[in-house]
């Protein structure tokens, strides 16, 4: 192997540990928001879009009900895209009990995520939106939190954080691991003023903004982060990230590994229309560190010499995950996750590597629906 080649390896390797290592000090920077409370609660409007969701919005409900947030200032809006189950049924019990509880359809020829929160939204009425799914939960102070933090500190866009709930298998052990890695990295670099992710699960932000913002019809989804970079053009340190377990929010993992596939595609799908330089440049590291593992294990295979190319980008690699991902699972209380590391760094590389190409070039189903 030439000398400029091993150089290239190498040179990729230590931006990555950098890379990393930013996120970590940024993370660090973020520090726990005062528990001094508001003086006067503002109104706000929670937008959900749902489709086939009979087995968890109960549960939604329930803990938007259990919020310790002031219902006469709260407005919940559930946006249904076409639910074929019993979502609507279930919807309409609550909307008969709960004043503040409205729920909207997409018209026949109005379809997906992205139509449902535009519809949401231009049908609140308070000048603050947070976006959640209808498969999450919260904790009881999550609202009040979120809130709070704004309030006091009037960014654009506000952050929160996501982690999986029925995290019992050894699959969604594993997703979990990964989704916090990208949660602790999406925190980290809000903590240096370079956002990259954002997650529409646990985010707050002025309608205005939403208003003013392209959010790309040509692509499924991804307003979150078309807002985000909206926000960032305006001014990058208007994004900021609520650092508290109190405003955690728990989603689901994916059930199969088609379903998972499928998502991560989809989360890929929208990165062509990204110009941004942070996200490209951080995108591109993380593709290339991770093809890089992948083609020298392979070419290893004929040609032993590249085997310690491997396990040299490999020991980077896995140091520098270590750096974020340790002190994330720590604020999480999730740190008995950490045992399966060596198995998620052994298979991450060649996942990312067929997402990233699906992503790009191919299709993927998203609610039973067939994207390109």
């Amino acid at each position: 192997m030439s000398m400029l080649i091993e150089y290239i390896i190498f040179l990729i390797s230590i931006v990555y540990l950098i890379l990393i290592l930013l996120f970590t000090i940024g993370w660090r920077k973020l520090h726990a928001p005062s528990e001094t409370k508001a003086k006067e609660a503002v109104p706000v409007s929670i937008v959900i879009a749902c489709r086939n969701e009979e087995e968890n919005i109960s549960a939604l409900f329930d803990s938007m009900l259990n919020q310790g947030y002031p219902k006469n200032q709260t407005e919940i809006i559930i946006v249904d895209d076409h639910s074929s189950d019993n979502s609507i049924n279930i919807i309409e019990k609550y909307t008969a009990i709960y004043s503040f509880i409205t729920l909207f359809k997409l018209p026949d020829n109005k379809t997906g995520k992205k139509e449902a929160i535009r519809l949401g939204i231009s049908n609140s009425i308070s000048d603050l939106i947070i976006t959640t799914d209808a498969d999450c939960t919260a904790e009881p102070d999550w609202l009040k939190t979120m809130l709070n933090y704004y309030i006091k500190h009037q960014p654009k866009m506000l952050c929160g954080p996501v982690t999986f709930k029925n995290s019992k298998s050894l699959f969604s052990k594993l997703q979990n691991l990964e989704f916090l890695s990208l949660i602790g990295s999406g925190a980290g670099a809000i903590g240096i003023h370079k956002p990259i992710m954002n997650n529409g699960a646990n985010l707050l932000f002025e309608k205005t903004l939403y208003e003013s913002c392209n959010t790309k019809n040509e692509f499924a989804s991804g307003d979150d982060m078309f807002m985000l970079l909206h926000a960032k053009s305006i001014d990058k340190r208007s994004i900021h990230f609520v650092k508290s377990k109190k405003a955690i929010v728990y989603t689901n993992p994916a059930q199969t590994f088609r379903e998972f596939i499928n998502q991560r595609a989809r989360w890929t799908s929208k990165s062509k229309a990204y110009r941004d330089f942070d996200i490209v440049f951080t995108a591109l590291i993380v593709t290339f560190i991770n093809l890089l593992l992948v083609s020298s294990f392979v070419f290893g295979l004929f040609t032993p010499e590249f085997l310690k190319i491997t396990l040299i980008v490999f020991l980077i690699k896995s140091f520098a995950d270590l750096l974020i991902l340790i002190p994330t699972i720590k604020f999480f209380k999730q740190t008995y996750l950490i045992l399966l590391f060596p198995v998620l760094q052994l298979i991450y590389p060649f996942y990312i590597v067929i997402t990233a190409f699906l992503g790009l070039t191919g299709k993927f189903v998203w609610k039973s629906r067939l994207y390109k």
